[in-house]
């Protein structure tokens, strides 16, 4: 059956929307060579490269007044953030995967449909069933009781879809890089945490950190100008303690300071690599480079994402 349209004013145009639940399309390297081609994955990219430069120079909680869509977004992460304390980890044998997480994940599963309804403008509400499992899938997988790259990369196509219908003004990007994605982070960080989930196709020692790269993208960005701190002042662990609550790169080498052992040169050798190049610029480059080649060019990552009437299948 034909689905209805949806007219939605952005600024001066009227754009026509179909919304419906998204999909999975990307089931082969052929696939995933249409989408590197596509408006959906322009539309992403352009989302997280322009997050990137609004980042620059900026550092975290210093961006005074957060606009009212962001208000309400950080609202809704803060709620699951609350169901977290309400379903506590269980005792089990594993050290790893803790079950309870199914649980929390089941009340998300049923309650963030009233959540986003309730966060969007009346204009938007039928985008909800649309948007509500790129944000449900942006929490890790609760068969596996994991986390990766690929999940936060389903938390960017969130934030670009309610980029795309309006949600958000122009003048927000430093909000939505700076403060929203800041709440996400805190709220996977607890999950990983508290349910102690495994690490999504993680390489182990050889990746970023086992299940973030955007902090450390936009965090480079951050340092971009700063004349104290270079790539070697990871090594500092009173310039890492100083600095973790300022700027996302800082957080990063802490998080793994607490959860790994030994010294960051055994744990994380490419990070301890990128910590000899001589300027924030070229590891923010780098970083770029790196993401659209090793998570949204990898078939491993992105079969996992989600199509709909907002980013269109390739």
């Amino acid at each position: 059956q034909e689905l209805p349209v949806t007219k939605i004013t952005i600024g001066n145009e009227t754009r026509e929307f179909r919304f419906h639940e998204p999909c999975k399309v990307i089931k082969s390297n052929e696939d995933l060579s249409k989408y590197l081609q596509s408006t959906s994955y322009a539309m992403v990219k352009d989302f997280i490269m322009g997050l990137n430069d609004s980042c620059k120079g900026k550092k975290l909680g210093e961006q005074g007044a957060v606009s009212d869509a962001c208000q309400k977004l950080i609202k809704v992460l803060q709620t699951l953030s609350v169901w977290i304390d309400e379903v506590p980890p269980i005792q089990q044998p594993m050290r790893y995967g803790n079950k309870a997480f199914r649980d929390w994940f089941a009340k998300c599963q049923d309650d963030i449909p009233s959540l986003v309804s309730e966060m969007l403008p009346d204009q938007l509400k039928p985008a909800s069933a649309e948007l509500c499992p790129y944000l449900l899938h942006s929490l890790g997988n609760e068969t596996r009781i994991d986390y990766g790259t690929g999940h936060e990369n389903t938390f960017m196509c969130f934030l670009t879809a309610l980029a795309q219908i309006g949600y958000f003004q122009p003048n927000d990007a430093e909000n939505i890089a700076l403060d929203v994605f800041w709440e996400y982070l805190q709220l996977v960080r607890k999950l990983q945490l508290t349910y102690r989930l495994e690490p999504a196709g993680s390489h182990g020692c050889w990746s970023l950190d086992d299940y973030h790269f955007i902090p450390f993208l936009w965090g480079s960005a951050q340092l971009r100008d700063d004349g104290e701190l270079t790539p070697a002042s990871i090594h500092n662990d009173m310039a890492v303690k100083s600095n973790a609550s300022a700027y996302y790169y800082f957080h990063c080498i802490e998080f793994i300071k607490q959860v790994k052992s030994g010294h960051i040169s055994e744990n994380s050798p490419m990070i301890n690599d990128i910590s000899g190049i001589a300027t924030w610029a070229k590891v923010n480059k780098g970083m770029a480079t790196m993401y659209f080649a090793e998570v949204m060019g990898k078939l491993p990552v992105m079969q996992h994402s989600l199509f709909g009437s907002i980013l269109p299948p390739p």
